[in-house]
């Protein structure tokens, strides 16, 4: 999948209502067949409508597959689960190697995807639940996906097929290689599929950052949930600082992860330091993942920079060439960061008001780092 391809359209697609409108549109088109795979799926509101649309799609002769985490949506009731069934839903959890009382171990299915009649997509870091729809009294959290469509599309179709049917073994086992950042000739609608799992030792998407960040000659835009970058990532980001790139990077405020939080206040001083600047979204969860290298190349997904996404999870990302899409998201992110968001300095991080604050911040980062280590060791 590391062979950049031409899609007839590439859209950017917002948390919110823009998401799931558009995904209830899909579903309602559907014809012949529909893959939804992700790790968050609720019973709550959003959950409920999106089953409705899959039942309907089923109703109308649609083969529709359907695979959440066995982690990730592990209270998702038996009940509701028996209605897609009943419906002729074909349903299945992604199950981890093992577990212990609450703890999986092996990895977990965090990428979220939805393909339609094998020609339409909608690959982002979007659940399926209230907080990324939004309700009167909860903002949507911040987060992407990419709308696609064209023959590219079938790649995925398989793909969510090989992960359903558990058939990816005999057809992957050997997929690795070095890719280029960037196609060669006319970019226009030129987009790639890249995959991390380590169980196939897959690191496409993990590539795709060190080399955003090693390429980037003039400006690199990070957003960034649950950032907890490796040394390799620090050092790069870094030499992009020296070579004379502006680096900016997008944090979180609030979090559903309160360590990883508090973490990244002491990550944002290391960041500031270095000369990098340091944005911070307040009006609700951040949970985009994204890279934007000198306005010519971008990947959106749903990809973390931590040794969770690179050493455990199965992610899925989407590089994207297209100087019209780019160029769009480009702007997007200029005006997200400098009117929507909070700039940090030194003077001004959160939780470094107080000694108590900061002593907080640099024990909850090391803590996370060792934690992660213990975890997710890397693996060649």
């Amino acid at each position: 999948m590391s062979v950049y391809q031409q899609a007839e359209s590439i859209e950017l697609v917002h948390s919110g209502a823009d998401y799931f409108s558009r995904l209830a549109g899909l579903l309602d088109e559907a014809r012949e067949t529909v893959h939804l795979q992700t790790y968050i799926y609720k019973d709550d509101d959003t959950g409920r409508r999106v089953a409705a649309a899959l039942r309907r799609a089923a109703a109308r002769g649609v083969q529709v597959w359907v695979m959440v985490d066995g982690y990730g949506s592990n209270d998702l009731p038996a009940e509701f689960i028996r209605d897609l069934q009943q419906a002729g839903v074909a349903f299945r959890f992604f199950r981890n190697l093992a577990s212990f009382w609450h703890w999986r171990f092996g990895r977990t299915l965090h990428h979220k995807v939805v393909v339609v009649d094998a020609a339409q997509a909608l690959v982002g870091g979007i659940n399926i639940a209230d907080k990324y729809r939004g309700t009167a009294g909860e903002t949507a959290w911040l987060d992407f996906a990419v709308y696609i469509r064209g023959q590219v599309c079938q790649q995925l179709f398989h793909l969510c097929a090989d992960i359903f049917y558990q058939e990816y073994w005999k057809k992957h086992r050997n997929a690795r290689g070095q890719f280029a950042l960037l196609p060669g000739g006319d970019r226009s609608g030129r987009i790639a599929f890249r995959l991390n799992d380590w169980m196939r030792r897959r690191t496409e998407i993990y590539q795709s950052y060190t080399k955003g960040i090693s390429a980037a000659r003039q400006s690199l835009v990070i957003v960034a949930s649950y950032f907890l970058p490796g040394r390799s990532v620090r050092q790069r980001l870094n030499a992009a600082v020296r070579r004379g790139v502006e680096v900016r990077i997008l944090l979180t405020g609030p979090s559903d992860i309160e360590l990883s939080r508090v973490a990244e206040q002491y990550l944002a001083e290391w960041l500031l330091r270095r000369g990098m600047r340091v944005f911070q979204w307040n009006h609700s969860v951040m949970h985009g993942k994204g890279i934007l290298t000198d306005g010519q190349w971008a990947s959106l997904g749903s990809y973390n920079v931590n040794r969770l996404s690179r050493f455990r999870s199965l992610e899925l990302n989407v590089d994207i060439a297209d100087p019209r899409f780019v160029q769009q998201f480009d702007l997007y992110l200029d005006d997200l960061l400098l009117r929507q968001c909070v700039e940090l300095t030194l003077e001004n991080i959160p939780a470094f008001s107080s000694r108590w604050g900061r002593l907080k911040a640099r024990v909850a980062y090391h803590f996370s780092v060792y934690l992660m280590r213990v975890l997710f060791p890397g693996r060649r």
